[in-house]
């Protein structure tokens, strides 16, 4: 799964919680309007249809649906901020950052945090940025900093592995030197040469001494020349050894024989 489609997993998994626990501010409004709606505006008939006082049924009439105030923030005034979620918050500061003041003193989701900072990062001091340092959360750093490397002093790149590191460096190569590479698999290096060429050139550079495992079953597909200097042909892992076959199937014979002999058999 790529990381932001695992970015929108999460998002659509958040705002089912956030609807199915949180709205019942947003719920109610609806139903009375729509029971009001029925009676034909009949605010005294609405009200003992839904059990409730008449000023009752008069103050939710008169709030405005989010969608309204999202269009015109002028109308805060008529809105029922109760019935915010979390969802809500984040697409309202997305596009008004302006209404930061009534975001309540509570703990913010972390990925939504993210999309709000792409949009605003000037909201920063607002929200506790340390929350993103945990591993669990590696694609939270790593979509914000390709659109916002700016808060990269704020990041404990220790946290940024694999697939996220992958995709970060992608967007913004400047970090090759704080990633922990030794994380890539040979397909996450074998995808970021392929958008940034120098970042090969910068590791062939380095001593071989410290070239990650996963580096060198990379380098072997692309640099044949290499294969006297590597020792470890047996720790290749058995998802990275058909690539050998399609990129050096010379090699892929002299160290797979019995997988060569099985393929040719199966022909």
């Amino acid at each position: 799964m790529k990381p932001h489609e695992e970015m929108e997993r999460h998002k659509k998994l958040r705002s089912i919680e956030a609807n199915r626990t949180d709205n019942i501010y947003e719920l109610t409004r609806m139903r009375i309007v729509r029971v009001v709606r029925e009676y034909e505006g009949d605010v005294e008939w609405a009200a003992e249809k839904l059990g409730c006082s008449r000023s009752t049924v008069r103050r939710y009439m008169n709030f405005v649906p989010f969608e309204h105030l999202m269009r015109d923030p002028s109308l805060e005034s008529r809105f029922d901020w109760r019935s915010m979620t979390d969802i809500k918050w984040e697409k309202l500061l997305r596009k008004h950052p302006c209404f930061i003041s009534r975001l309540p003193k509570k703990r913010f989701p972390c990925l939504g945090i993210v999309d709000i900072l792409i949009a605003q990062p000037q909201l920063a001091p607002h929200f506790d940025l340390s929350e993103l340092n945990r591993l669990e959360l590696e694609f939270a750093w790593s979509k914000l900093l390709s659109r916002r490397p700016e808060f990269a002093d704020q990041c404990d790149f220790s946290v940024v592995t694999a697939r996220a590191a992958a995709y970060l460096l992608e967007a913004q190569p400047q970090f090759f030197d704080r990633i922990p590479l030794e994380t890539l698999w040979a397909y996450h290096w074998t995808e970021l040469f392929e958008r940034q060429p120098q970042l090969e050139q910068k590791m062939l550079e380095k001593p071989h001494s410290e070239w990650p495992f996963n580096f060198w079953v990379h380098a072997l597909q692309f640099h044949p020349e290499l294969e006297s200097e590597f020792d470890g042909w047996d720790k290749i892992e058995d998802q990275d050894i058909p690539d050998f076959k399609r990129t050096q199937p010379e090699m892929y014979a002299r160290h797979w024989p019995e997988r060569k002999a099985r393929d040719e058999g199966a022909e």
